[in-house]
């Protein structure tokens, strides 16, 4: 019910921006969106496990309603149990996107949150938003593991978050080593030309051997 909730509250703002028109203004966009999550669910009176909760499924939809207003044609689906991946429950993916046969051609993890937030009028400046946390780089590779071994090698798994993190720190240092092999992409969805591209490698994937059924992927010629 939140995420329903903080969708629609996305869905609005995203009007409000034209962000299918003004595609320079994502970031102004998905600030918004924070900044209304904020006062919606006053998480200025929230300890920092809530918040950070909160804040990881307005990330969600901030994606998903980028993805509906400048790729309409990408069946995003939105929480996906990936058993062969051991990605379950509470853990499973963040996104799939599948074919026109429903058969699932690329894993999408979601790494986003806000970098300030304001209380009483007054900004204070949140530390380590999505990759620069070191702890959430190392949970996104270790998902990237569980997808390529336990599912393919070929299937694309990709990153998309608010912050990249910065050159020469442990969390750049650790996705170097395992973009294009763990980890086909990591992308800024504050980015039209990163977007477009994850687009491109989407469109260009060839489908594996899950399909999409009833919140869970399946291996095709099962139920």
């Amino acid at each position: 019910m939140r995420y329903a909730a903080v969708l629609s509250l996305a869905r609005g703002i995203a009007k409000k921006h034209d962000i299918s028109r003004n595609r320079r203004r994502l970031g102004e966009f998905m600030e918004d969106v924070f900044n209304a999550v904020t006062r919606r669910f006053n998480l200025c009176e929230r300890g920092f496990q809530v918040r950070a909760a909160i804040y990881g499924e307005a990330f969600q939809a901030i994606f998903t309603v980028i993805m509906e207003e400048l790729f309409p044609d990408v069946r995003l689906i939105h929480g996906c149990e990936l058993e062969d991946a051991c990605l379950m429950g509470v853990g499973k993916a963040d996104f799939v996107v599948i074919d026109e046969e429903d058969r699932i051609l690329a894993v999408i993890e979601a790494k986003g949150s806000a970098d300030y937030i304001i209380c009483n009028g007054r900004r204070i400046e949140l530390h380590r938003p999505g990759l620069i946390r070191t702890d959430t780089t190392k949970k996104a590779i270790a998902n990237a593991a569980q997808v390529k071994y336990g599912i393919s090698r070929d299937i694309p798994y990709i990153i998309v978050t608010s912050h990249k993190p910065y050159e020469g720190s442990s969390s750049h240092c650790m996705l170097k080593l395992v973009e294009g092999k763990l980890v086909d992409m990591v992308v800024d969805v504050k980015r039209y030309d990163e977007l477009r591209e994850m687009v491109k490698l989407i469109r260009s994937a060839k489908p594996s051997k899950l399909i999409y059924r009833r919140g869970r992927a399946v291996r095709i010629g099962t139920r």
